[in-house]
């Protein structure tokens, strides 16, 4: 069993790198790779320590970057790539606007939009937050929420979870809606860094994007547009028919196939390491058309 799609303390998830490596221990994998949001940090501290000691399988070196695909941000997987390759070559993908000034970007358009709602808000100022690590959109849900004065100014669902709230802000026309793609480099430029970097390039859980509506028609607009050499098939909010119909169009264009939880720690409560909700059993042999 294994596990190719988890984040750590590096980017937004609440687990240490150390903490993974036991979990995934515990949890019996036999191959993980930890792919944090535009860094591949974890792989700097890897170095740096006994892995042995916590973890007895196989590392995969994995990133996810968001990139822009039309009007959409989509997230592609990065795997097997050399770190320092990696890294210049994120950096080179994020030098008109780093991560951190996309994220405070989104958080002032929805600031704006929810000033202008007259929602109960904090002033932007005074926010505590980490922009290398953390989402405006995010940040801004949470403090909407945390003022009980915005009852009734917005729609009921959004009360129930962020989940909710996103199906608000991607659409033209929704209430919070905001531009998210503009700031993002494109597909193109992500998938060029990961190749440069000697790594495989996937698309990952097409079936999370509810604004698209015909994911495997999405599909085969990416894969003939841009090089990718595979696609994510196993993942934790997958139903059975998803998962099928994404293995199937792996299989039938011969690309590569991927799978994870996207474990965040207590950022996703209910996925777990492995396991994702209790429905993953990625089998190893995924990998085995991985060589090159």
């Amino acid at each position: 069993m294994i596990d190719l799609h988890m984040h750590s303390t590096n980017s937004d998830g609440t687990k240490t790198v150390k903490e993974i490596l036991e979990i995934a221990e515990k949890t019996g994998l036999n191959v993980i790779s930890i792919t944090d949001h535009e860094c591949c940090d974890g792989y700097d501290e890897l170095k740096n320590i006994d892995v042995s000691k916590y973890y007895s399988g196989k590392i995969i070196k994995g990133i996810e970057l968001k990139g822009q695909h039309k009007d959409l941000v989509m997230d592609i997987l990065g795997y097997g790539f050399d770190c320092d390759k990696m890294k210049a070559g994120v950096a080179e993908c994020y030098k008109d606007m780093s991560r951190a000034q996309i994220q405070e970007s989104q958080l002032a358009e929805l600031y704006r939009i929810g000033n202008d709602m007259g929602l109960v808000l904090r002033p932007i100022n005074e926010l505590v937050w980490d922009r290398a690590k953390e989402w405006g959109s995010i940040v801004f849900y949470d403090e909407m929420i945390s003022h009980a004065e915005n009852k009734g100014k917005i729609a009921d669902d959004i009360w129930i979870s962020f989940q909710h709230f996103k199906a608000h802000y991607r659409h033209k026309g929704d209430s919070f809606y905001i531009d998210r793609a503009q700031n993002y480099p494109s597909v193109t430029k992500i998938v060029e860094a990961i190749h440069n970097a000697g790594g495989k390039a996937f698309i990952a859980h097409i079936f999370e994007y509810k604004e698209i509506e015909d994911k495997i028609k999405e599909l085969e607009e990416m894969v003939s547009k841009y090089d990718i050499d595979g696609i994510e098939c196993y993942y934790s909010n997958f139903t059975e028919e998803e998962h099928e119909a994404v293995l199937e169009f792996a299989k039938d264009h011969n690309l590569l196939i991927s799978g994870g939880s996207d474990f965040h720690g207590e950022k996703k409560p209910g996925i777990y390491i492995g396991i994702g909700k209790g429905n993953l059993n990625i089998p190893d042999s995924i990998l085995d058309n991985w060589s090159d």
